[in-house]
């Protein structure tokens, strides 16, 4: 009988725990359904954020993150989460003029690790950024 006293217990106690509202990185595809965000609207088209919806969240991502110059890079703001439209600035961290596009290319022309970062805003005025370092080496 106290066995199952103590799985009722702990059945209820795992319940109740609230799901945890920001990892340092991206939730994995395999991820379990309760410990994965919700999907969010798609940015780039503007859409209103789903109902239930809470924190906004951004990942940075570099595609590639190292190569000689000039390195083309695609980079991408995954992002979730917040209320209405969300509104994205890249800064590429080598002196160039920022971009409003949610999934820039940019091309870095000289050698040196330069921090790509991303700061979205949604209607409510809340935000969050993330940064991705990309490597330039010499040129070969």
């Amino acid at each position: 009988m106290r066995v199952f006293r103590w799985i009722v217990i702990a059945t209820l106690v795992m319940t109740s725990v609230p799901a945890c509202t920001r990892n340092e990185e991206k939730p994995v595809a395999s991820a379990t359904a309760a410990a994965s965000p919700a999907p969010a609207a798609p940015a780039a088209t503007g859409a209103e954020a789903q109902d239930g919806d809470e924190i906004l969240m951004v990942w940075a991502e570099a595609e590639p993150d190292e190569g000689p110059p000039p390195l083309q890079v695609k980079l991408k703001a995954d992002i979730s989460g917040g209320q209405g439209e969300h509104k994205v600035k890249w800064d590429f961290g080598d002196s160039t003029p920022a971009s409003t596009d949610v999934n820039p290319t940019h091309t870095y022309e000289k050698a040196g690790t330069f921090r790509a970062s991303v700061e979205v805003t949604d209607s409510t005025g809340d935000t969050d950024s993330d940064y991705v370092d990309v490597e330039v080496g010499a040129a070969q």
